[in-house]
């Protein structure tokens, strides 16, 4: 890897760029004046910084933080459920971003991050990850096959990441000597504080961890573990932390098989002093047969716990892969969600309801909607439910006589169905423009950019994501399918009735 060369436009693009509205860090130094003074600043600053990663020194004060407990789940009463979020000073960030601009760089170039990592990663996120297993899991199901899942769960993985091992495994990788160690450096001495309703801790040495709440810290994490896939013959999948091990499964063999990678996982662990909690591991075997395969998979020589559904990135996987689980949770949540804005943002006027409706509400109803999307009409009414629910808050009219749908008319909402289909043919129109890390190899256009959805008695398969959407997409004009850009894709798409 080249070194990294510091200029003065690039620092003021990154001052220009930052947000007034951000905290300060411990040198209390507010990002407002660093952005009004961007043009004076920008200089020193560039000078600061090409001065650090030619002598592999971090300033001090950029090792300072002070660490924001943020609850996660479980009892409030215990602090490892929360997580702590590190506040840096800004200056230290906007370095810490131009060091990952560049290692990601490198690290793209030369395809060193395993494929199955979406993490902090562009073209890669919480969709692209779903989508790929969810695609291997209903092509499993189309079949007649068993899937064994194990959810997988660190124990404070930022927080157990050894600085030496760290800097081994970068060196390998190719990452320069200078900015070997000028990463050493950053994660060396280290102090933090906690802050808790405007009281502090007493500072303390940070030994091991990269810190979360960090711009560098998440792309050191993805190379700290980028080796685990290979170690196993079973199939997975990491967002971070956040990782799956699954396996196809048609006999005892299959089984035994995905018992040796847990051990393999458990050797991986000892020797990279991370670790997993068995407690919180989970089995899940997703399959229609009415007798599945059942084995005792052990990680620690404690049997892990099978569930019938389980939360992965924000979605909730059912054995039988059927969405009514996911949708009754999300409409739950946002329901609540809903009342609580009813109750406190007591208001005539519409547009301060309907910003609070499309900040908290809806955003809780089509995370991720792509995935699931339901075919069943129920699932598809239960959650247009809690919109028009919205849409009689906005308008002030609890009248049972009122139309509702005149209400979406006058508020102008599409419908949360038509938003669905829309967001499904946007991310589509990303997958075969290769703007994001989904496998469309299967994808093959004929002259007029139709495609072959595949055919199977399974409304669940025939109704997952490639099937439903190519049938959308060949629906669509040519005119639209061809838009050379996806703003322009986007535009055009809103005028189609699909």
């Amino acid at each position: 890897m080249d070194d990294i060369m510091v200029t003065t436009e690039g620092v003021d693009k990154l001052l220009l760029g930052l947000s007034p509205n951000k905290a300060a860090g411990p040198d209390e130094i507010s990002p407002r004046v660093l952005k009004e003074l961007h043009h004076e600043i920008a200089p020193v600053l560039t000078h600061i910084y090409s001065l650090s990663l030619n002598t592999g020194i971090v300033p001090e004060d950029f090792k300072k933080a002070i660490v924001a407990p943020v609850f996660k789940k479980g009892s409030k009463a215990k602090p490892s459920n929360y997580r702590p979020i590190s506040l840096t000073c800004i200056a230290s960030k906007l370095l810490e971003h131009i060091v990952v601009s560049n290692l990601m760089s490198f690290f793209d170039e030369n395809k060193i991050l395993s494929q199955y990592q979406h993490g902090f990663r562009s073209g890669h996120s919480c969709e692209t990850q779903l989508l790929n297993f969810t695609k291997e899991i209903f092509e499993n199901l189309k079949t007649g096959q068993q899937t064994d899942v194990v959810v997988m769960d660190f124990s404070k993985a930022f927080d157990k990441v050894d600085h030496m091992r760290l800097i081994y495994k970068l060196q390998n990788l190719g990452v320069s000597p200078q900015l070997a160690s000028w990463i050493k450096s950053f994660l060396s001495n280290r102090s933090q504080k906690v802050a808790v309703e405007g009281h502090f801790s007493s500072e303390l040495p940070v030994l091991s961890g990269v810190p979360q709440g960090s711009v560098l810290g998440p792309c050191l994490f993805l190379v700290y573990i980028n080796d685990l896939p290979d170690l196993v013959k079973c199939k997975t999948r990491m967002f971070a932390d956040d990782t799956i091990c699954y396996m196809s499964i048609d006999s005892i063999n299959d089984s035994i098989s995905l018992q040796k990678d847990l051990q393999e996982l458990e050797k991986w662990e000892k020797t990279w002093s991370m670790e997993f909690n068995p407690d919180k591991c989970e089995i899940l075997r997703i399959t229609r047969k009415k007798a599945p395969l059942i084995y005792p998979y052990k990680l620690h020589n404690i049997e892990l716990k099978s569930t019938s559904q389980s939360k992965y990135l924000g979605v909730t996987i059912s054995s039988d892969m059927n969405w009514s689980k996911h949708i009754n949770n999300i409409t739950t949540k946002a329901t609540s969600t809903l009342r609580f804005i009813q109750r406190n943002v007591k208001t005539s006027n519409k547009q301060v309801k309907t910003a609070a409706y499309n900040t908290y509400v809806r955003p809780q109803l089509e995370y991720c909607s792509s995935i699931w999307h339901p075919w069943q009409k129920s699932l598809s009414h239960s959650l247009e439910k809690v919109q028009r629910s919205a849409a009689r808050y906005v308008m002030a009219d609890y009248d049972y006589t009122s139309s509702v749908t005149k209400m979406l008319q006058i508020l102008d909402w599409q419908t949360l169905h038509q938003r669905r289909l829309h967001s499904s043919l946007i991310f589509f129109y990303k997958i075969i423009n290769q703007k994001v890390a989904v496998d469309s190899y299967h994808l093959i256009p004929t002259r007029n950019l139709n495609y072959n959805p595949s055919q199977f008695h399974s409304n669940y398969y025939n109704n997952s994501f490639f099937p439903r959407t190519i049938k959308l997409w060949n629906s669509l004009p040519l005119s639209v399918k061809s838009s050379p850009s996806l703003e322009l894709f986007t535009a055009r798409l809103v005028v189609v009735t699909v």
